[in-house]
């Protein structure tokens, strides 16, 4: 387990590093819109086009970890909903989103620096062939379930969350890096120069904003619920990701183990994006990012132990 420590800890450290700069305000407010400008527009881009380009298609696209990925995070998505639409009587939208916390890991923003400095670069393919199911599925899904708050939007929620994945820069960096792929064209020294330059500040500075976006001056109150999805998202999600992929379905071992500790990550900040737009409960999704973030340094060390590297 030292091993894994010395390897998730640095990580781990620079979310912290963000939250101490953003507590101690050595960042002005608009700080947190400029770096994930720059991660979501430019360094993750960069290094998605970069690795996609170099690789063949078919380790990239992945269809049995897609679909396996998609199908265990449909599943806990649906448990989560049924939990707090029945169990707490949420509203529709605080409910999709809550569900979409509870099963959509931050592979964006820690899952490719954290993952491929465990298992290799070739964990990048896996990473991204997973990580489409929750743009393609899972992010209309939630949008969908919301709109049942106003059932005559159901189709244009369903509608505005194809057009959110149509314009993902995520997206349309693997599409172009698929496509010089396909006809093999070789990228110039010096544009993959520069490419790596980019993609190499993706991971530092994601998660140095992960640490910023989580500081809240104003403690917030936790009930029952917010434990409940913690529990879903840093347990129950990676536990059922291994036994349907690994024990059930006997995928490969790296694409099993990498499935499940992308499940292992905390809560990504998409859900909060969402809720805030529709008008949710903000303050519950932020409280869960910020514990299963916390939370992640033991649970996703513990998870990486117990499956092994």
């Amino acid at each position: 387990m030292l091993q894994i420590f010395n390897v998730t800890l640095p990580f781990f450290a620079l979310v912290l590093c963000g939250w101490i700069a953003a507590k101690a305000k050595h960042l002005p407010d608009q700080a947190v819109a400029a770096l994930n400008g720059f991660i979501l527009y430019f360094a993750l881009p960069a290094m998605l086009f970069r690795f996609v380009a170099n690789s063949p298609v078919s380790e990239v696209l992945n269809l049995q970890v897609f679909f396996v990925y998609a199908a265990v995070g449909v599943f806990v998505f649906g448990i989560s909903v049924l939990g707090l639409r029945w169990g707490n009587t949420d509203n529709w939208i605080d409910t999709a989103f809550g569900g979409l916390a509870a099963s959509w890991p931050n592979w964006g923003y820690m899952g490719f620096g954290l993952i491929p400095a465990l298992y290799g670069a070739d964990a990048i393919g896996l990473l991204i062939s997973a990580g489409l199911a929750d743009l393609v599925i899972m992010m209309p899904l939630g949008l969908l379930v919301a709109s049942r708050q106003h059932l005559n939007k159901g189709q244009n929620a369903a509608l505005a969350g194809l057009l959110g994945v149509s314009r993902n820069p995520l997206i349309w960096a693997i599409s172009a890096g698929l496509l010089v792929s396909l006809i093999r064209i070789p990228v110039p020294f010096a544009i993959d120069e520069f490419l790596r330059l980019l993609g190499t500040a993706a991971g530092p500075v994601a998660l140095f904003s992960i640490g910023v976006s989580l500081y809240r001056p104003n403690r917030a109150t936790l009930h029952t619920d917010t434990w409940v999805l913690v529990v879903t998202k840093l347990a129950f999600h990676p536990l059922l990701m291994w036994i349907v992929s690994w024990q059930i379905l006997g995928m490969p071992r790296e694409a099993a183990t990498v499935m499940t500790v992308m499940a292992a990550l905390p809560a990504a900040g998409t859900a909060f994006l969402f809720s805030e737009r529709h008008g949710g409960d903000v303050d519950r999704i932020a409280s869960l990012i910020l514990i299963t973030t916390a939370l992640a340094f033991v649970s996703f060390t513990l998870t990486v132990t117990l499956i092994g590297t």
